[in-house]
Protein backbone atom coordinates (compact mmCIF):
# COMPACT_ATOMS: atom_id res chain seq x y z
CA UNK A 1 0.00 0.00 0.00
CA UNK A 2 2.86 2.05 0.63
CA UNK A 3 2.67 2.83 3.71
CA UNK A 4 4.96 1.79 6.37
CA UNK A 5 3.52 -0.05 8.93
CA UNK A 6 5.90 -0.58 11.73
CA UNK A 7 6.31 1.93 14.64
CA UNK A 8 8.28 4.96 14.00
CA UNK A 9 11.94 5.32 15.61
CA UNK A 10 12.59 8.98 15.12
CA UNK A 11 10.94 10.20 18.42
CA UNK A 12 12.32 11.06 21.74
CA UNK A 13 10.30 10.11 24.77
CA UNK A 14 11.78 11.85 27.53
CA UNK A 15 10.96 15.08 24.87
CA UNK A 16 7.76 13.97 23.70
CA UNK A 17 6.74 13.62 27.39
CA UNK A 18 7.35 17.07 28.41
CA UNK A 19 5.89 18.08 25.02
CA UNK A 20 2.72 16.36 25.89
CA UNK A 21 2.69 17.49 29.79
CA UNK A 22 2.85 21.11 28.34
CA UNK A 23 -0.09 20.47 25.36
CA UNK A 24 -2.11 18.30 27.55
CA UNK A 25 -5.15 18.67 29.05
CA UNK A 26 -4.96 17.66 32.98
CA UNK A 27 -7.65 14.81 32.62
CA UNK A 28 -5.46 13.44 30.05
CA UNK A 29 -2.35 13.82 31.82
CA UNK A 30 -0.23 10.93 31.46
CA UNK A 31 1.16 8.59 34.47
CA UNK A 32 5.09 8.78 33.96
CA UNK A 33 7.55 6.64 35.73
CA UNK A 34 10.89 7.91 35.20
CA UNK A 35 11.15 8.31 31.51
CA UNK A 36 8.40 5.83 30.49
CA UNK A 37 5.21 7.70 29.57
CA UNK A 38 2.32 5.36 29.74
CA UNK A 39 -1.16 6.63 29.06
CA UNK A 40 -4.07 4.55 30.87
CA UNK A 41 -7.62 4.23 30.81
CA UNK A 42 -7.70 5.63 34.38
CA UNK A 43 -6.00 9.04 33.24
CA UNK A 44 -9.59 9.33 31.62
CA UNK A 45 -11.61 11.15 34.21
CA UNK A 46 -14.28 10.57 32.30
CA UNK A 47 -13.70 7.41 30.98
CA UNK A 48 -12.23 6.57 27.51
CA UNK A 49 -14.88 5.63 24.56
CA UNK A 50 -16.02 1.92 24.80
CA UNK A 51 -14.61 -0.54 22.20
CA UNK A 52 -16.48 -0.26 19.10
CA UNK A 53 -19.59 -2.41 19.17
CA UNK A 54 -21.52 -3.46 15.98
CA UNK A 55 -23.42 -1.03 14.11
CA UNK A 56 -26.97 -0.10 13.87
CA UNK A 57 -29.24 -2.39 11.80
CA UNK A 58 -32.53 -0.73 10.95
CA UNK A 59 -35.26 -3.39 11.56
CA UNK A 60 -36.63 -3.39 7.77
CA UNK A 61 -33.37 -5.08 7.12
CA UNK A 62 -32.14 -7.32 9.28
CA UNK A 63 -29.01 -9.44 9.06
CA UNK A 64 -29.34 -13.04 8.03
CA UNK A 65 -26.33 -15.66 6.77
CA UNK A 66 -28.13 -15.99 3.24
CA UNK A 67 -28.53 -12.30 2.15
CA UNK A 68 -25.14 -11.20 3.70
CA UNK A 69 -24.06 -14.03 1.27
CA UNK A 70 -25.75 -12.39 -1.91
CA UNK A 71 -24.70 -9.29 -0.44
CA UNK A 72 -20.85 -10.09 -0.37
CA UNK A 73 -21.21 -11.88 -4.03
CA UNK A 74 -22.77 -8.47 -5.21
CA UNK A 75 -20.22 -6.48 -3.99
CA UNK A 76 -17.34 -7.74 -5.56
CA UNK A 77 -18.89 -8.86 -9.02
CA UNK A 78 -17.51 -6.95 -11.83
CA UNK A 79 -20.63 -8.44 -13.70
CA UNK A 80 -22.78 -5.64 -11.52
CA UNK A 81 -21.08 -2.40 -13.97
CA UNK A 82 -22.53 -2.46 -17.56
CA UNK A 83 -19.42 -3.66 -19.50
CA UNK A 84 -18.25 -6.08 -16.20
CA UNK A 85 -15.36 -4.18 -15.57
CA UNK A 86 -15.90 -2.48 -12.18
CA UNK A 87 -17.45 -4.15 -8.54
CA UNK A 88 -17.83 -2.16 -5.59
CA UNK A 89 -15.23 -3.80 -4.02
CA UNK A 90 -13.17 -2.44 -6.90
CA UNK A 91 -12.80 1.13 -5.46
CA UNK A 92 -13.53 -0.19 -1.43
CA UNK A 93 -10.87 -2.89 -0.57
CA UNK A 94 -10.49 -3.97 3.13
CA UNK A 95 -6.64 -3.36 2.48
CA UNK A 96 -6.77 -0.05 1.50
CA UNK A 97 -8.99 0.74 4.66
CA UNK A 98 -12.32 0.77 2.93
CA UNK A 99 -11.06 3.06 0.04
CA UNK A 100 -9.25 2.26 -3.47
CA UNK A 101 -5.43 1.40 -3.68
CA UNK A 102 -5.22 2.70 -7.35
CA UNK A 103 -5.67 6.61 -6.57
CA UNK A 104 -2.32 6.07 -5.39
CA UNK A 105 -0.98 5.50 -8.76
CA UNK A 106 -2.14 9.34 -9.74
CA UNK A 107 -5.69 8.79 -11.58
CA UNK A 108 -6.54 12.21 -11.97
CA UNK A 109 -9.80 13.97 -12.80
CA UNK A 110 -8.65 17.33 -14.28
CA UNK A 111 -11.52 19.42 -11.77
CA UNK A 112 -13.36 22.43 -13.05
CA UNK A 113 -10.95 23.81 -15.44
CA UNK A 114 -10.67 20.50 -17.62
CA UNK A 115 -6.60 20.95 -17.60
CA UNK A 116 -4.74 17.89 -16.13
CA UNK A 117 -1.53 19.45 -14.13
CA UNK A 118 -3.29 22.20 -12.54
CA UNK A 119 -3.73 22.92 -8.58
CA UNK A 120 -7.56 21.63 -8.77
CA UNK A 121 -6.50 17.96 -9.93
CA UNK A 122 -8.45 15.52 -8.02
CA UNK A 123 -7.48 11.84 -7.12
CA UNK A 124 -10.37 9.88 -8.08
CA UNK A 125 -10.84 6.81 -9.01
CA UNK A 126 -10.93 4.66 -12.64
CA UNK A 127 -14.64 3.67 -13.46
CA UNK A 128 -15.92 2.50 -16.97
CA UNK A 129 -14.97 4.34 -20.49
CA UNK A 130 -18.32 5.94 -21.52
CA UNK A 131 -20.39 3.94 -23.55
CA UNK A 132 -23.76 4.40 -25.20
CA UNK A 133 -27.14 2.34 -23.96
CA UNK A 134 -26.35 0.02 -26.76
CA UNK A 135 -22.77 -0.63 -25.15
CA UNK A 136 -20.90 1.09 -27.85
CA UNK A 137 -17.66 3.37 -26.66
CA UNK A 138 -18.69 6.83 -27.41
CA UNK A 139 -15.72 9.84 -26.53
CA UNK A 140 -15.80 11.70 -23.59
CA UNK A 141 -15.72 15.54 -23.57
CA UNK A 142 -12.33 15.43 -20.86
CA UNK A 143 -11.23 11.47 -21.10
CA UNK A 144 -12.11 10.55 -24.51
CA UNK A 145 -11.91 6.77 -25.33
CA UNK A 146 -10.08 6.09 -21.30
CA UNK A 147 -11.44 4.90 -18.40
CA UNK A 148 -13.18 7.37 -16.37
CA UNK A 149 -12.31 9.19 -13.13
CA UNK A 150 -14.07 10.44 -10.96
CA UNK A 151 -14.89 13.78 -9.44
CA UNK A 152 -14.31 13.11 -6.02
CA UNK A 153 -12.13 10.73 -3.91
CA UNK A 154 -13.56 7.12 -3.12
CA UNK A 155 -14.27 7.48 0.92
CA UNK A 156 -13.67 4.03 2.68
CA UNK A 157 -16.91 2.06 3.18
CA UNK A 158 -15.66 0.19 6.23
CA UNK A 159 -17.48 2.54 8.69
CA UNK A 160 -20.43 3.23 6.75
CA UNK A 161 -22.54 1.53 8.65
CA UNK A 162 -22.22 3.48 11.80
CA UNK A 163 -23.33 6.81 9.82
CA UNK A 164 -26.64 8.73 9.26
CA UNK A 165 -25.71 10.29 5.80
CA UNK A 166 -23.25 8.76 3.27
CA UNK A 167 -20.94 10.14 0.11
CA UNK A 168 -18.63 13.01 1.02
CA UNK A 169 -21.61 15.34 0.77
CA UNK A 170 -24.35 12.82 2.58
CA UNK A 171 -26.78 12.83 -0.33
CA UNK A 172 -27.48 9.58 0.69
CA UNK A 173 -29.90 9.96 3.26
CA UNK A 174 -30.72 8.02 6.15
CA UNK A 175 -34.49 7.15 4.31
CA UNK A 176 -34.14 4.79 2.05
CA UNK A 177 -36.66 4.85 -0.55
CA UNK A 178 -37.70 2.20 -3.53
CA UNK A 179 -36.04 4.28 -6.58
CA UNK A 180 -38.63 2.68 -9.18
CA UNK A 181 -41.96 3.60 -6.93
CA UNK A 182 -41.06 5.88 -4.91
CA UNK A 183 -41.89 5.08 -1.38
CA UNK A 184 -40.29 4.83 1.91
CA UNK A 185 -38.37 1.10 2.50
CA UNK A 186 -36.57 2.41 5.57
CA UNK A 187 -37.24 5.65 7.11
CA UNK A 188 -34.49 5.78 9.56
CA UNK A 189 -30.83 4.39 9.36
CA UNK A 190 -30.81 3.31 5.92
CA UNK A 191 -27.99 5.39 4.63
CA UNK A 192 -25.99 2.70 3.58
CA UNK A 193 -29.03 0.97 1.69
CA UNK A 194 -29.17 4.45 -0.16
CA UNK A 195 -25.53 4.69 -0.93
CA UNK A 196 -25.27 0.84 -2.03
CA UNK A 197 -27.33 1.85 -5.24
CA UNK A 198 -25.79 5.22 -6.18
CA UNK A 199 -22.95 4.16 -8.13
CA UNK A 200 -24.72 1.25 -9.86
CA UNK A 201 -26.64 3.61 -12.19
CA UNK A 202 -23.50 6.47 -12.07
CA UNK A 203 -22.04 6.58 -16.02
CA UNK A 204 -18.80 7.69 -14.69
CA UNK A 205 -18.49 4.75 -12.31
CA UNK A 206 -20.12 1.51 -13.22
CA UNK A 207 -22.85 2.22 -15.40
CA UNK A 208 -23.65 3.06 -19.42
CA UNK A 209 -25.29 6.58 -20.71
CA UNK A 210 -28.81 5.61 -19.57
CA UNK A 211 -28.59 2.63 -18.16
CA UNK A 212 -31.67 1.48 -16.20
CA UNK A 213 -32.63 -0.55 -13.34
CA UNK A 214 -33.91 -3.12 -15.82
CA UNK A 215 -31.22 -3.56 -17.77
CA UNK A 216 -29.23 -4.23 -14.02
CA UNK A 217 -31.75 -6.81 -13.30
CA UNK A 218 -32.07 -8.50 -16.10
CA UNK A 219 -28.19 -8.86 -16.69
CA UNK A 220 -28.33 -10.60 -13.11
CA UNK A 221 -30.60 -12.56 -14.26
CA UNK A 222 -28.82 -14.40 -16.69
CA UNK A 223 -25.01 -13.98 -15.86
CA UNK A 224 -23.10 -16.51 -13.54
CA UNK A 225 -22.08 -15.18 -10.26
CA UNK A 226 -18.62 -13.75 -9.97
CA UNK A 227 -17.79 -15.25 -13.28
CA UNK A 228 -15.14 -12.73 -13.76
CA UNK A 229 -13.79 -12.95 -10.28
CA UNK A 230 -11.08 -15.88 -9.00
CA UNK A 231 -9.80 -17.46 -5.65
CA UNK A 232 -13.38 -17.26 -4.35
CA UNK A 233 -13.18 -17.41 0.12
CA UNK A 234 -14.54 -20.61 1.31
CA UNK A 235 -18.16 -19.06 2.09
CA UNK A 236 -18.89 -17.86 -1.27
CA UNK A 237 -17.37 -20.92 -3.05
CA UNK A 238 -20.21 -23.27 -0.97
CA UNK A 239 -22.27 -20.62 -1.62
CA UNK A 240 -22.08 -20.84 -5.45
CA UNK A 241 -21.42 -24.72 -5.82
CA UNK A 242 -23.78 -26.70 -8.26
CA UNK A 243 -23.87 -23.92 -10.55
CA UNK A 244 -26.12 -21.91 -8.12
CA UNK A 245 -27.50 -18.61 -9.60
CA UNK A 246 -27.95 -15.17 -8.75
CA UNK A 247 -32.21 -15.57 -8.70
CA UNK A 248 -31.42 -18.77 -6.20
CA UNK A 249 -29.33 -16.56 -4.02
CA UNK A 250 -32.44 -14.09 -4.18
CA UNK A 251 -34.50 -16.66 -2.94
CA UNK A 252 -32.71 -17.62 -0.27
CA UNK A 253 -32.25 -14.22 1.21
CA UNK A 254 -35.50 -12.92 0.46
CA UNK A 255 -38.14 -15.97 -0.08
CA UNK A 256 -38.70 -15.06 -3.85
CA UNK A 257 -35.84 -15.32 -6.55
CA UNK A 258 -37.31 -11.50 -8.09
CA UNK A 259 -34.67 -9.50 -8.21
CA UNK A 260 -35.43 -5.97 -7.44
CA UNK A 261 -33.09 -2.65 -6.59
CA UNK A 262 -34.19 -2.70 -3.07
CA UNK A 263 -33.62 -6.07 -2.85
CA UNK A 264 -30.32 -5.04 -4.25
CA UNK A 265 -29.48 -2.62 -2.43
CA UNK A 266 -30.46 -4.17 1.17
CA UNK A 267 -28.36 -7.23 0.10
CA UNK A 268 -25.21 -4.77 -0.16
CA UNK A 269 -25.80 -3.05 2.73
CA UNK A 270 -26.35 -5.97 4.69
CA UNK A 271 -23.23 -7.53 3.79
CA UNK A 272 -21.34 -4.40 4.68
CA UNK A 273 -22.89 -4.45 8.23
CA UNK A 274 -21.31 -7.03 8.99
CA UNK A 275 -17.48 -5.86 8.16
CA UNK A 276 -16.73 -4.19 11.82
CA UNK A 277 -13.35 -3.00 12.05
CA UNK A 278 -13.46 -3.17 16.16
CA UNK A 279 -9.96 -5.23 16.84
CA UNK A 280 -7.49 -2.26 16.57
CA UNK A 281 -5.08 -2.31 19.30
CA UNK A 282 -6.65 0.58 20.83
CA UNK A 283 -10.24 -1.33 20.62
CA UNK A 284 -8.22 -3.97 22.99
CA UNK A 285 -6.41 -1.47 25.07
CA UNK A 286 -9.89 0.36 25.58
CA UNK A 287 -10.82 -3.17 27.15
CA UNK A 288 -8.01 -3.47 29.60
CA UNK A 289 -5.51 -5.25 28.00
CA UNK A 290 -2.47 -2.30 29.12
CA UNK A 291 -0.20 -3.97 26.62
CA UNK A 292 -2.58 -3.43 23.78
CA UNK A 293 -0.87 0.00 22.36
CA UNK A 294 2.72 0.01 22.55
CA UNK A 295 4.40 3.11 24.64
CA UNK A 296 4.66 5.11 21.71
CA UNK A 297 1.35 4.31 20.67
CA UNK A 298 0.37 5.45 24.53
CA UNK A 299 2.23 8.39 23.82
CA UNK A 300 0.77 9.70 20.23
CA UNK A 301 -2.67 8.58 22.05
CA UNK A 302 -2.19 11.33 24.35
CA UNK A 303 -0.99 13.85 21.59
CA UNK A 304 -4.11 12.73 20.16
CA UNK A 305 -6.52 13.92 23.31
CA UNK A 306 -4.33 17.26 24.00
CA UNK A 307 -5.66 20.71 24.04
CA UNK A 308 -2.77 21.16 21.42
CA UNK A 309 -3.79 18.39 18.49
CA UNK A 310 -7.59 18.86 19.37
CA UNK A 311 -7.43 15.60 16.87
CA UNK A 312 -10.74 14.38 18.92
CA UNK A 313 -12.80 17.49 18.60
CA UNK A 314 -13.86 16.38 15.14
CA UNK A 315 -12.41 12.39 15.42
CA UNK A 316 -13.39 11.32 18.08
CA UNK A 317 -15.48 8.64 20.26
CA UNK A 318 -14.91 4.86 19.26
CA UNK A 319 -16.37 6.07 15.48
CA UNK A 320 -13.25 8.25 15.41
CA UNK A 321 -15.41 10.82 13.20
CA UNK A 322 -17.91 13.07 14.63
CA UNK A 323 -20.93 12.43 12.00
CA UNK A 324 -20.68 16.09 11.36
CA UNK A 325 -19.23 18.50 7.66
CA UNK A 326 -16.45 20.56 7.72
CA UNK A 327 -15.16 23.20 5.81
CA UNK A 328 -10.75 22.93 6.16
CA UNK A 329 -9.99 25.22 3.58
CA UNK A 330 -8.52 22.51 1.17
CA UNK A 331 -9.51 24.31 -2.04
CA UNK A 332 -11.77 27.29 -2.79
CA UNK A 333 -15.77 26.88 -2.17
CA UNK A 334 -15.91 27.32 -6.29
CA UNK A 335 -14.49 24.09 -7.07
CA UNK A 336 -16.78 21.92 -4.89
CA UNK A 337 -19.92 23.21 -2.85
CA UNK A 338 -19.84 20.02 -1.19
CA UNK A 339 -22.64 19.83 1.54
CA UNK A 340 -24.40 23.15 0.03
CA UNK A 341 -25.50 21.36 -2.75
CA UNK A 342 -27.34 18.71 -0.93
CA UNK A 343 -28.53 21.15 1.82
CA UNK A 344 -29.19 24.35 -0.44
CA UNK A 345 -27.91 26.20 3.33
CA UNK A 346 -25.01 29.07 2.75
CA UNK A 347 -23.80 27.91 5.75
CA UNK A 348 -23.24 24.68 4.58
CA UNK A 349 -20.64 25.80 1.74
CA UNK A 350 -17.46 23.71 0.90
CA UNK A 351 -18.28 21.46 4.40
CA UNK A 352 -17.76 17.72 3.63
CA UNK A 353 -18.07 14.86 5.89
CA UNK A 354 -15.68 13.68 8.35
CA UNK A 355 -13.86 10.48 7.73
CA UNK A 356 -13.55 8.08 10.41
CA UNK A 357 -9.87 7.74 11.12
CA UNK A 358 -9.56 3.71 11.40
CA UNK A 359 -7.47 1.83 9.27
CA UNK A 360 -6.06 5.21 8.08
CA UNK A 361 -2.89 3.72 7.97
CA UNK A 362 -3.78 1.85 4.85
CA UNK A 363 -5.50 4.80 3.13
CA UNK A 364 -2.40 5.53 1.60
CA UNK A 365 -2.92 9.18 0.09
CA UNK A 366 -6.41 10.37 -1.12
CA UNK A 367 -7.49 11.30 2.49
CA UNK A 368 -9.85 14.03 1.86
CA UNK A 369 -12.99 14.51 -1.13
CA UNK A 370 -10.31 15.67 -3.74
CA UNK A 371 -7.86 13.41 -3.01
CA UNK A 372 -5.37 15.76 -1.59
CA UNK A 373 -2.69 15.45 -4.34
CA UNK A 374 -0.75 18.26 -2.13
CA UNK A 375 -1.50 15.93 0.73
CA UNK A 376 0.11 12.66 0.04
CA UNK A 377 0.51 10.97 3.51
CA UNK A 378 0.32 11.18 7.06
CA UNK A 379 3.36 13.59 7.62
CA UNK A 380 2.06 16.25 5.16
CA UNK A 381 -1.35 15.57 6.60
CA UNK A 382 -0.30 16.65 10.22
CA UNK A 383 1.68 19.34 9.05
CA UNK A 384 -1.49 20.52 7.55
CA UNK A 385 -3.19 20.70 10.64
CA UNK A 386 -0.61 22.23 12.50
CA UNK A 387 -0.91 24.89 10.02
CA UNK A 388 -4.83 25.46 10.95
CA UNK A 389 -5.74 23.67 7.61
CA UNK A 390 -5.64 25.46 4.19
CA UNK A 391 -5.20 28.89 2.48
CA UNK A 392 -8.83 29.28 1.01
CA UNK A 393 -10.95 30.99 4.27
CA UNK A 394 -14.27 31.38 3.01
CA UNK A 395 -16.44 29.37 5.80
CA UNK A 396 -13.25 27.78 6.77
CA UNK A 397 -14.56 26.26 10.13
CA UNK A 398 -13.01 27.95 13.24
CA UNK A 399 -12.33 24.89 15.00
CA UNK A 400 -9.18 24.81 12.32
CA UNK A 401 -7.27 28.27 14.43
CA UNK A 402 -4.55 27.72 16.86
CA UNK A 403 -4.05 23.67 16.34
CA UNK A 404 -0.51 22.83 17.78
CA UNK A 405 0.90 19.47 16.40
CA UNK A 406 4.54 20.08 17.03
CA UNK A 407 6.80 18.19 14.97
CA UNK A 408 8.50 16.32 17.62
CA UNK A 409 5.08 15.11 18.50
CA UNK A 410 4.46 13.94 15.16
CA UNK A 411 5.91 10.31 14.91
CA UNK A 412 4.28 9.48 17.99
CA UNK A 413 0.64 10.72 16.98
CA UNK A 414 1.56 8.85 13.21
CA UNK A 415 2.90 5.95 15.37
CA UNK A 416 -0.68 5.52 16.76
CA UNK A 417 -2.91 6.15 13.84
CA UNK A 418 -1.10 3.82 11.70
CA UNK A 419 -0.72 1.04 14.28
CA UNK A 420 -2.85 1.51 17.01
CA UNK A 421 -6.14 2.46 14.89
CA UNK A 422 -5.68 -0.62 12.24
CA UNK A 423 -7.56 -3.83 12.33
CA UNK A 424 -5.22 -6.74 11.47
CA UNK A 425 -7.78 -8.35 9.78
CA UNK A 426 -8.44 -5.65 7.26
CA UNK A 427 -5.08 -4.90 6.62
CA UNK A 428 -4.47 -8.65 5.98
CA UNK A 429 -7.85 -9.25 4.05
CA UNK A 430 -8.94 -12.04 6.98
CA UNK A 431 -12.31 -12.91 7.52
CA UNK A 432 -15.12 -10.95 7.50
CA UNK A 433 -12.74 -9.06 5.22
CA UNK A 434 -11.56 -11.52 3.05
CA UNK A 435 -13.13 -11.26 -0.32
CA UNK A 436 -12.56 -12.70 -4.06
CA UNK A 437 -9.90 -11.57 -6.56
CA UNK A 438 -11.09 -9.52 -9.32
CA UNK A 439 -10.48 -9.78 -12.84
CA UNK A 440 -8.06 -7.33 -13.04
CA UNK A 441 -5.41 -8.68 -9.96
CA UNK A 442 -4.38 -11.89 -12.71
CA UNK A 443 -1.30 -12.37 -12.78
CA UNK A 444 -1.60 -13.08 -16.29
CA UNK A 445 -3.74 -9.89 -17.92
CA UNK A 446 -6.54 -11.80 -20.13
CA UNK A 447 -5.88 -8.48 -22.25
CA UNK A 448 -2.51 -7.56 -23.63
CA UNK A 449 -2.19 -4.74 -26.40
CA UNK A 450 0.79 -5.47 -28.83
CA UNK A 451 2.24 -2.28 -30.72
CA UNK A 452 3.18 -4.50 -33.39
CA UNK A 453 1.76 -4.74 -36.69
CA UNK A 454 0.45 -0.99 -36.33
CA UNK A 455 -0.32 1.34 -39.55
CA UNK A 456 -0.62 5.14 -39.45
CA UNK A 457 -3.53 6.53 -41.55
CA UNK A 458 -4.39 9.90 -42.96
CA UNK A 459 -2.89 12.60 -41.38
CA UNK A 460 -0.48 9.93 -39.33
CA UNK A 461 -3.32 8.46 -37.44
CA UNK A 462 -2.85 4.87 -35.98
CA UNK A 463 -6.05 3.31 -34.82
CA UNK A 464 -6.27 2.87 -31.45
CA UNK A 465 -8.43 0.45 -29.65
CA UNK A 466 -10.36 0.48 -26.05
CA UNK A 467 -10.25 -3.61 -24.89
CA UNK A 468 -11.56 -3.73 -21.65
CA UNK A 469 -14.11 -6.07 -21.40
CA UNK A 470 -13.37 -8.99 -19.97
CA UNK A 471 -12.38 -12.40 -21.76
CA UNK A 472 -14.18 -14.66 -20.06
CA UNK A 473 -16.33 -17.57 -21.56
CA UNK A 474 -20.07 -17.41 -21.17
CA UNK A 475 -19.68 -13.44 -22.03
CA UNK A 476 -22.88 -12.29 -23.01
CA UNK A 477 -21.42 -9.01 -24.23
CA UNK A 478 -17.47 -8.93 -25.29
CA UNK A 479 -16.55 -5.81 -27.06
CA UNK A 480 -13.96 -4.04 -28.50
CA UNK A 481 -13.60 -0.37 -29.26
CA UNK A 482 -11.38 1.31 -32.47
CA UNK A 483 -11.09 4.92 -32.30
CA UNK A 484 -8.51 7.10 -33.88
CA UNK A 485 -9.50 5.92 -37.30
CA UNK A 486 -10.60 7.69 -40.68
CA UNK A 487 -14.50 8.44 -40.28
CA UNK A 488 -16.75 7.32 -42.29
CA UNK A 489 -14.59 4.40 -43.51
CA UNK A 490 -15.51 0.72 -43.16
CA UNK A 491 -13.52 -1.15 -40.57
CA UNK A 492 -12.85 -4.37 -39.49
CA UNK A 493 -12.21 -6.57 -36.75
CA UNK A 494 -9.69 -9.77 -37.94
CA UNK A 495 -8.24 -12.60 -35.17
CA UNK A 496 -5.61 -15.13 -35.27
CA UNK A 497 -5.46 -18.34 -32.98
CA UNK A 498 -1.48 -17.83 -33.18
CA UNK A 499 0.67 -14.34 -32.56
CA UNK A 500 1.41 -12.25 -35.65
CA UNK A 501 4.22 -12.38 -37.68
CA UNK A 502 5.98 -10.51 -40.32
CA UNK A 503 6.42 -13.88 -42.71
CA UNK A 504 2.88 -15.48 -42.31
CA UNK A 505 -0.22 -13.39 -42.33
CA UNK A 506 -2.05 -15.24 -40.15
CA UNK A 507 -5.07 -12.84 -39.65
CA UNK A 508 -8.67 -14.09 -40.73
CA UNK A 509 -11.30 -11.50 -41.26
CA UNK A 510 -14.82 -12.36 -38.16
CA UNK A 511 -17.77 -10.91 -38.59
CA UNK A 512 -19.65 -7.64 -41.48
CA UNK A 513 -17.64 -4.65 -41.44
CA UNK A 514 -18.64 -1.16 -39.98
CA UNK A 515 -18.48 2.02 -41.03
CA UNK A 516 -16.52 4.35 -38.56
CA UNK A 517 -18.70 7.30 -37.07
CA UNK A 518 -17.42 10.21 -37.00
CA UNK A 519 -15.76 12.30 -40.44
CA UNK A 520 -12.23 12.88 -41.11
CA UNK A 521 -9.00 11.67 -40.00
CA UNK A 522 -8.52 10.57 -36.47
CA UNK A 523 -12.26 11.21 -36.06
CA UNK A 524 -13.25 7.54 -36.98
CA UNK A 525 -14.52 4.84 -33.60
CA UNK A 526 -16.78 2.28 -33.34
CA UNK A 527 -17.60 -0.63 -31.31
CA UNK A 528 -17.95 -4.79 -32.54
CA UNK A 529 -19.75 -7.08 -30.29
CA UNK A 530 -19.65 -10.65 -30.07
CA UNK A 531 -21.26 -12.91 -27.40
CA UNK A 532 -18.86 -15.51 -25.82
CA UNK A 533 -19.39 -18.98 -25.82
CA UNK A 534 -20.30 -20.75 -22.99
CA UNK A 535 -17.73 -23.61 -22.97
CA UNK A 536 -15.48 -24.46 -20.60
CA UNK A 537 -12.78 -26.10 -23.51
CA UNK A 538 -12.17 -22.96 -24.37
CA UNK A 539 -10.22 -21.62 -21.31
CA UNK A 540 -7.23 -20.59 -21.63
CA UNK A 541 -7.41 -20.17 -25.54
CA UNK A 542 -5.10 -17.11 -26.51
CA UNK A 543 -6.71 -15.01 -29.82
CA UNK A 544 -4.72 -12.14 -31.23
CA UNK A 545 -7.34 -9.41 -32.72
CA UNK A 546 -6.52 -6.31 -34.71
CA UNK A 547 -8.88 -3.73 -36.64
CA UNK A 548 -8.11 -3.00 -40.10
CA UNK A 549 -9.33 0.44 -41.56
CA UNK A 550 -9.72 1.07 -44.99
CA UNK A 551 -7.89 4.50 -45.13
CA UNK A 552 -6.22 5.39 -49.07
CA UNK A 553 -3.84 7.34 -47.07
CA UNK A 554 -2.16 4.15 -44.83
CA UNK A 555 0.42 2.22 -46.55
CA UNK A 556 -1.38 -0.49 -48.80
CA UNK A 557 -5.00 1.48 -48.48
CA UNK A 558 -5.43 -0.31 -44.77
CA UNK A 559 -4.57 1.60 -41.53
CA UNK A 560 -4.04 -1.01 -39.09
CA UNK A 561 -4.79 -0.84 -35.00
CA UNK A 562 -2.24 -2.42 -32.74
CA UNK A 563 -2.61 -6.12 -31.79
CA UNK A 564 -5.13 -7.31 -28.91
CA UNK A 565 -3.46 -10.85 -27.18
CA UNK A 566 -6.40 -12.09 -25.69
CA UNK A 567 -6.29 -15.14 -22.73
CA UNK A 568 -9.93 -16.77 -22.06
CA UNK A 569 -10.78 -17.84 -18.89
Amino acid sequence: MGIDMSPPQDYDLSTLTLILMKNTHTRFAPLITGLAFTLTIGALAQGPPPPLGPPPVPPQNQITPAKAILGKALFWDEQLSSNSTVSCGTCHQPAAGGGDPRNQGGMRNPGVDGMLGTPDDILGSLGVARTDANGDYQPHGVFGHDRQVTDRSTPSNLMGSYFSDLFWDGRATSEFTDPLTGNVVIPSGGALESQSLGPILSSAEMANDGRSWSDVTSKLETVEPLAVAFNLPGDLSSALAGGVTYPDLFQAAFGTDEITPVRIGLALATYQRTLVPNQTPWDSFTSGNQGALSQGQQVGLGAFVSQGSRCNACHGGNLFADNQYHNLGLRPISEDSGRQAVTGAFGDRGRFKTPSLRNVGLRGGALFHNGSPSIPDLNSLLAFYNADGGQFGANKDPILNNLNVPPNVRPALRDFLINGLTDPRAAAELPPFDRPSLSTERIVPPIEILQAEARAGSGGFTPQVVALSPPHVGNPDWKLGVYDGLGGANALVTVSNSAPSATIPSFSRVGGSLVLNGSGPGQGYATWHRDMPSDPGLVGLELWLQWRVRDMGARGGVARSPVVHLTLF
